[in-house]
């Protein structure tokens, strides 16, 4: 069944997921309001409503949504179990025929291994406080799904990049290469995933369309598993502008009292994979862009907008580059 027409919730809709959610679901014919703090301006066409608000605030959620009726809510701006809690309370439920979460893989607790949807989820030391938080707004909406049936999806990604993002992610390896200047990546073995945002909404947007991922939570990203260095290696492939990959090992971070890796590179170096077979298995869309298709596009986006984007944590680079 296709939804068309249908009225449509973005929570979020003028940041990376939020916007690019919005952006698609307007272009496959669907009726959307956004709600945002309304820092940012809308910078697309096509929304019909864009309410504004605290959704951490029960009487700014009431004012904008109380009198509202949506087939489908797209939750990418929660992050907490109360997040979650006062959105559905002030939403007609009566109406909803889906509510799409966007959880995280940071649910799980650490693996060196590609996880299922079956692992453990729980504390993970190395996301902090983030994942936990994911992992009880997920809870919440599994005992609704229980209790009453409410049609939620959620959906835990690894590494979302592409054209959009707010992160000093991809943006970083641009820069510096597009300089001239080396990038430092941590040594050793670790090897992630990585999912593109245009891959990340279509896989939204076709959990409407399945009946069977009504109370089920699934994992999201590219099968492609990568490394640091391939990472980088890709984002030199893309500029097309040779720099050195100088590979730093703890050894060498303790010598100059750098306590995480965090602090030269923009991605925490702990192993992130996950696997996708419950997606392919239930009949959704999968993610399809390579990380050289996905770069290239992001790298379009990059020259097109040069967006200022920056992490103050990472402060260690040229630090380590003068020392080697």
């Amino acid at each position: 069944m296709v939804y068309k027409k249908s009225e449509v919730l973005v929570m979020g809709g003028t940041e990376f997921v939020g916007r690019a959610a919005a952006k698609y679901l307007i272009s496959q014919g669907y009726i959307v309001d956004i709600f945002t703090r309304g820092v940012k301006l809308v910078d697309y066409e096509g929304i019909r409503n864009h309410i504004t608000g605290d959704r951490k605030s029960t009487e700014d959620l009431e004012k904008g949504l109380a009198n509202m009726h949506y087939d489908f809510v797209f939750d990418i701006s929660a992050y907490t179990k109360e997040d979650v809690k006062k959105l559905i309370s002030v939403l007609d439920r009566s109406s909803i025929k889906r509510y799409v979460f966007c959880s995280s893989g940071a649910v799980y607790i650490p693996s060196e291994e590609i996880v299922s949807e079956n692992y453990t989820r729980g504390e993970n030391q190395n996301w902090g406080p983030y994942g936990l938080n994911k992992k009880e707004a997920e809870d919440y909406l599994f005992e609704l799904y229980e209790k009453e049936k409410f049609p939620c999806t959620m959906f835990r990604p690894t590494y979302i990049y592409g054209e959009g993002n707010n992160l000093y992610r991809e943006a970083y390896l641009f820069e510096r290469i597009t300089k001239g200047l080396d990038i430092p990546i941590p040594d050793g073995n670790t090897t992630t995933q990585f999912i593109h945002i245009d891959d990340l909404v279509r896989t939204f947007e076709s959990a409407l369309h399945c009946d069977t991922a009504i109370g089920q939570a699934y994992n999201i990203t590219h099968p492609q598993i990568i490394s640091w260095y391939d990472l980088v290696e890709a984002a030199i492939e893309t500029v097309d502008k040779k720099i050195e990959i100088v590979k730093v090992s703890k050894t060498f971070m303790d010598k100059l009292n750098i306590k995480i890796s965090r602090q030269f590179f923009p991605f925490r170096d702990v192993t992130y994979m996950l696997d996708i077979e419950r997606l392919k298995e239930d009949g959704l869309y999968s993610p399809a862009i390579t990380l050289k298709d996905g770069l290239k596009r992001a790298f379009k986006w990059y020259n097109d907008k040069n967006p200022d984007i920056k992490d103050l944590r990472m402060d260690k680079m040229e630090l380590i580059l003068e020392n080697q």
